[in-house]
């Protein structure tokens, strides 16, 4: 799983993919497929606490825990796995926000 540490790093990962709306990719059918996050847990793709933030073709999606954004690759078509593509803090994402003001 990639880091990412810096704004650059970060622009340069988000401008890979085309990101689509939550919810186009429906996780229900996977349960309790787990994935690693930048936080150091293992969570569900469908665990209340973590919330989807985009998806991306072909079924990537990027979720939020408490500290930090993990996009995940979900792969396999009778048995699924959960590849952790890369992660960053949620303190990344809030420096970038305030230095742009947005």
């Amino acid at each position: 799983m990639k880091v990412i540490k810096s704004e650059e790093e970060l622009k340069e990962f988000i401008h890979d993919d085309n990101p689509m709306p939550p919810g186009v990719i429906d996780t229900s059918g996977y349960r309790n497929l787990g994935f690693d996050c930048g936080c150091g847990d293992t969570h569900g793709v469908n665990d209340p606490s973590i919330q989807q933030i985009a998806n991306f073709r072909p079924v990537k999606v990027l979720f939020k825990c408490s500290s930090h954004y993990t996009k995940v690759r979900i792969k396999g078509i009778f048995s699924q796995t959960c590849v952790s593509e890369a992660t960053w803090s949620i303190s990344l994402s809030d420096e970038i926000v305030k230095k742009r003001g947005l």
